[in-house]
């Protein structure tokens, strides 16, 4: 069976389930966390993996990677997951719940990276200026690479807008080579 159709069918149930239950942002919260444990810990994946450890240590493993308790609806799917053997899915799972969850809620996910921190009244009006002109919820993660110089890059899906210094010195570079 395709592994697309495996992570969608969990997740959309996942999804469905959790709304039913009135835990949809706990649970969105917990598979966040879940996905970023995955791209910073790839061990994570092999132990899933792993047939030699047993399911209720692998349920204990992913508990522990989604910051300890989890709300009901998810640690149910965990065990549905595990008793389906399913785990080497768990990380496609997570992803296509996030997606599909900022489908169904209309949340448009982007990253801000700023030269310096960027107050929390600068990316408030920012953030309000933009889900103006989308008409849809942001969910800004923040990024500070002091390389930009000055400025700012805002990334949201396939739209990237560079007002950082370094990118308007890199356009007036490439002007002058012409």
């Amino acid at each position: 069976m395709n592994t697309g159709h495996i992570s969608t069918r969990y997740a959309t149930a996942l999804l469905d389930y959790a709304i039913e239950k009135g835990q949809h942002e706990e649970v969105y919260a917990k598979m966040k966390l879940l996905a970023e444990v995955f791209l910073k810990v790839p061990e994570l994946r092999l132990a899933l993996q792993d047939l030699s450890i047993p399911k209720k240590d692998k349920a204990n493993i992913i508990r522990t990677a989604c910051g300890g308790e989890l709300p009901s609806a998810l640690d149910e799917m965990n065990g549905l997951i595990l008793k389906n053997e399913r785990e080497e899915h768990l990380q496609s799972i997570t992803q296509r719940f996030i997606d599909l969850y900022r489908i169904r809620f209309q949340l448009q996910a982007g990253k801000l990276i700023t030269a310096v921190p960027a107050d929390d009244t600068t990316k408030n009006k920012l953030v309000e200026r933009i889900q103006q002109v989308t008409g849809e919820e942001l969910e800004i993660e923040t990024e500070v690479n002091p390389g930009i110089i000055g400025g700012f890059i805002l990334k949201l899906d396939d739209f990237r807008w560079d007002a950082s210094v370094t990118g308007e010195l890199q356009r007036i570079k490439h002007s002058l080579v012409k």
